[in-house]
């Protein structure tokens, strides 16, 4: 399948957007949230207490031989952006926000810890967490330098599947979560049509 189709926004993930913009602006500029956000205030504060040097939306970026560099450099290899993330000394903490429902695994969490390994070298742990805002829940997770070989391992089937994807331009179906309404292929064998409420 060739990779065609133009993904377009949905009202999820226009709040989805709206939210993260407003949670920014909260950090970095210490607006307060509008009232519709106003429940979530108390979390802001508590990032706001995070003892060390903050990043507000920080960009970060690999290239193939795992060095930082520029987000949209000739090089570039994968690239993510952090929501928040407190340094201090040999600890990271790196949050997420989620405006969905609540999911049990998801691999982005890990990602980001490499991330910050690769482009902090003095970082030797990193306390990485969601947070939902639907239900202003916490989903944590602790990742240590030492292993790095073994998160990598975790994205490698993907890796080389999507080298191969870019390699030749054929994008394979994939079944996921979105396959019910949320993708717009809607010529996948996978694709169905939303769920009604």
């Amino acid at each position: 399948m060739l990779k065609t189709v133009k993904d377009v926004k949905g009202e999820k993930q226009l709040w989805g957007e709206y939210v993260h913009k407003k949670f920014e602006e909260c950090q970095r500029d210490g607006l307060e949230l509008p009232p519709e956000l106003a429940e979530h205030e108390p979390y802001m504060q508590k990032l706001a207490n995070l003892p060390g040097k903050h990043f507000i939306e920080q960009k970060v970026a690999l290239n193939q031989r795992l060095e930082p560099c520029s987000f949209f450099g000739d090089d570039v290899w994968n690239r993510g952006v952090l929501d928040f993330m407190a340094i201090e000394h040999h600890r990271a903490v790196i949050v997420d926000y989620k405006t969905g429902a609540v999911k049990p695994k998801m691999k982005q969490l890990a990602l980001f810890a490499l991330f910050i390994f690769h482009t902090y070298p003095q970082v030797t742990a990193c306390y990485t967490r969601y947070y939902w805002t639907q239900t202003k829940q916490e989903t944590e997770e602790e990742f240590l330098r030492g292993r790095i070989p073994e998160i990598w391992n975790k994205f490698l089937p993907d890796l080389k599947q999507y080298a191969e994807a870019f390699r030749l331009n054929i994008w394979q179906p994939r079944q996921s979560g979105l396959c019910n309404g949320w993708c717009p292929v809607t010529e996948c064998e996978f694709w169905k049509p939303k769920r009604s409420k």
